[in-house]
């Protein structure tokens, strides 16, 4: 298949990484034990992450600390080895194979994820990321316009997330995430798709549905998050976990980004009902005509 294909291509990088650096080490071990030149410092990797577009993808701010990382990493390494004794002794070639090995494993983790995010999967989640929403978007703008093929489109958002954020626990966070979106994509049908757009942001696209078919589909999210209750934990008091969420069905001439801006809106100025794990709003195309009118 060729979008396989295309992404098998890209993830070759990551094997031209590790060839690199495995050629590198065993040349710098070979000029120690028999006093030759030292080999250059491997490039491949440095030029590649020049060209990555990290804050795109860096919603969660985890890729620029990564990278970061990684070349302190590296530094240590190239360092490392270029200081071996000749022949290397037992202790220092320990730690330098440690070294490599820690890197290797660093960068291949790094890579596939960055690679895998360009190709538009969001690492964390498993749903599509916000590099590709908006081309997404347009195909099915474009399938509204020429074929009349209708779609409603929801926004997503975790309740009291700063909240969750400012307790410190992370690992709490990064749960709180992807029990959201698997909760999410359980809702959604085979041919739905789903995208996490912010920290803390979800954008649904609900294929061949009209309004009524977009607010069933927050029923059945509705419904699952009541059927499974999921929680997190503040000052040692469970809370259940909850959503906000606007959907409205776009109008043949609607601007992608001024309707998705329009749910914002919707959403910054939507009241929270007590209790509730979902409350949403939705806007119809004759609300959202008269909306536009109206501006």
């Amino acid at each position: 298949m060729a979008i396989n294909y295309t992404l098998d291509n890209r993830l070759d990088v990551l094997g031209q990484f590790l060839n690199e650096y495995q050629r590198w080490y065993a040349d710098i071990l070979q000029s120690k034990i028999f006093n030759a030149e030292p080999p250059q410092d491997p490039q491949g990797f440095l030029k590649w992450l020049e060209g990555i577009p990290l804050e795109a993808i860096n919603v969660d701010g985890n890729y620029a600390k990564q990278a970061q990382q990684i070349k302190a990493q590296r530094e240590a390494l190239i360092k490392a080895g270029l200081s071996l004794s000749e022949p290397p002794q037992d202790k220092d070639f320990k730690e330098f194979s440690g070294l490599f090995h820690d890197f290797t494993a660093a960068l291949q983790v790094f890579c596939q994820s960055v690679i895998l995010e360009e190709w538009g999967v969001d690492v964390l989640t498993g749903l599509k990321n916000n590099l590709i929403v908006m081309a997404d978007l347009t195909i099915e703008m474009e399938r509204l316009s020429r074929e009349g093929a209708p779609f409603c489109l929801g926004l997503a958002r975790i309740d009291d997330f700063e909240t969750i954020e400012k307790a410190g626990d992370e690992q709490q966070t990064t749960t709180v995430i992807e029990k959201v979106a698997g909760l999410i994509q359980k809702s959604l049908r085979s041919y739905d798709d789903a995208y996490r757009v912010g920290r803390d942001h979800f954008i649904m696209c609900l294929k061949q549905s009209d309004i009524i078919g977009g607010q069933k589909a927050l029923e059945r999210l509705r419904d699952i998050m009541e059927e499974k209750e999921e929680h997190y934990e503040i000052n040692g008091e469970q809370k259940l976990i909850s959503l906000s969420c606007c959907v409205a069905a776009p109008l043949p001439d609607d601007d992608v980004e001024d309707l998705i801006d329009n749910l914002y809106v919707d959403l910054d100025e939507q009241i929270k009902d007590q209790g509730a794990v979902l409350t949403y709003q939705e806007m119809s195309p004759l609300q959202r005509f008269i909306q536009k009118e109206k501006d």
